[in-house]
């Protein structure tokens, strides 16, 4: 009974995956870039002036230093925060209180996060529900650093309709649409 629920709500594929990851990473097909395109893709550690670079070329206002600051986009405000002791960084941005939250807003959010957010987040912070990009500071590269403050203003921008941060997405076809599981069998 189990199978069948995850069957129906994942996915052959997904179930396959899981199979094999649950198996070990030896099973796994050996995918990625040839060796000629690994070595055109140097990956290049990602410093505060290089993240800061980043963060005012895709912004129409930055304030702050030292790996602390608030970037201006159109109206929005996103707050960028770094631990370089840590390897850290987040880029936050506010979108409502989140007593005002309703039961399906939440529901809606948490699909999201799986099948439709990508790499940024919806979360809850100090009482405030966000948008949110967490990564380690050091192995951020700038091509992702760029897709994750715009993901992180589309999911702000996309709060209470799609809820999606960008047009691509995994499975689901979105809050509205989506059916309640079955309890599983254990």
């Amino acid at each position: 009974m189990a199978r069948h629920f995850f069957i129906r709500s994942f996915g052959w594929v997904a179930l396959s995956s899981l199979a094999l990851l649950l198996a070990g990473t030896e099973s796994l097909p050996q995918w990625g870039a040839s060796p000629a395109l690994a070595q055109e893709q140097r990956l290049e550690t990602m410093t505060l002036a290089r993240l800061e670079d980043i963060v005012r070329s895709q912004s129409d206002a930055v304030e702050g230093e030292n790996g602390q600051w608030e970037a201006t986009l159109g109206e929005r405000s996103m707050l960028i925060v770094t631990h370089t002791e840590a390897d850290r960084m987040r880029l936050v941005m506010p979108i409502k209180p989140a007593s005002e939250l309703s039961v399906e807003e939440v529901q809606s959010m948490m699909l999201a996060n799986f099948h439709s957010a990508l790499d940024a987040r919806y979360a809850v912070s100090n009482g405030i529900v966000v948008a949110v990009f967490i990564h380690p500071l050091s192995t951020l590269q700038e091509r992702d650093a760029r897709s994750a403050i715009l993901q992180v203003n589309n999911l702000v921008e996309n709060f209470g309709g799609s809820y999606a941060s960008s047009a691509v997405g995994f499975g689901g076809t979105g809050a509205a649409q989506e059916t309640e599981p079955e309890a599983l069998e254990i």
